[in-house]
């Protein structure tokens, strides 16, 4: 009678764990890195964060000067419902420059309120920014554009009707 036995193979590290190891190891720094780099720089959410050189603000006299030269024209609230069931308030309206300069960046900061006229949601925005937008270029003299910004997480008896808004940041050329 023949009698067959096996041995049990005897495989170094095979490819596949090596090639395992290295790409956990890579996975892992790539997460480290992030975390790092959020530390440092982190995203922007609510308010304006972003940084625009130059930039006037309320109490400047250029600031007050050629505040009174733009308009804010056809101001228009609605709310959207994602898919999620997430309320997002979405203001549009036009900006126009009836100044002699050109507008580089406007800022805005808007107050939403509810039904009983209690304190909904703010956020400040950029209405135009430079480089930026569907139309990246600045605002000539006397143009006119649109803007569109939305709120996210605004509450079920918020009012689209009560919607108030400030100029707090300009730049000019």
């Amino acid at each position: 009678m023949v009698e067959f036995t096996s041995k049990p193979s005897k495989k170094k590290n095979s490819p596949t764990l090596i090639i395992s190891g290295v790409v956990l190891v890579l996975i892992l720094g790539c997460i480290f890195a992030y975390m790092q780099y959020e530390r440092v720089n982190p995203t922007q959410q609510g308010t304006s964060k972003i940084y625009v050189p130059d930039m006037l603000r309320p109490g400047d006299t250029n600031f007050e000067y050629y505040k009174t030269r733009i308009r804010i024209e056809d101001v228009k609230a609605v709310v959207q419902i994602s898919f999620n069931n997430v309320r997002t308030a979405k203001i549009s309206g036009i900006i126009v420059n009836d100044g002699d300069r050109r507008l580089d960046a406007l800022e805005l900061h808007l107050t939403l309120f509810d039904v009983w006229g209690n304190l909904s949601k703010e956020r400040t925005a950029f209405a135009l920014r430079p480089k930026a937008g569907y139309s990246p270029k600045p605002m000539e003299p006397l143009e006119r554009r649109s803007f569109e910004i939305g709120v996210e997480s605004v509450e079920y008896y918020w009012d689209p009707k009560q919607v108030t808004y400030e100029i707090t940041g300009l730049r000019y050329q």
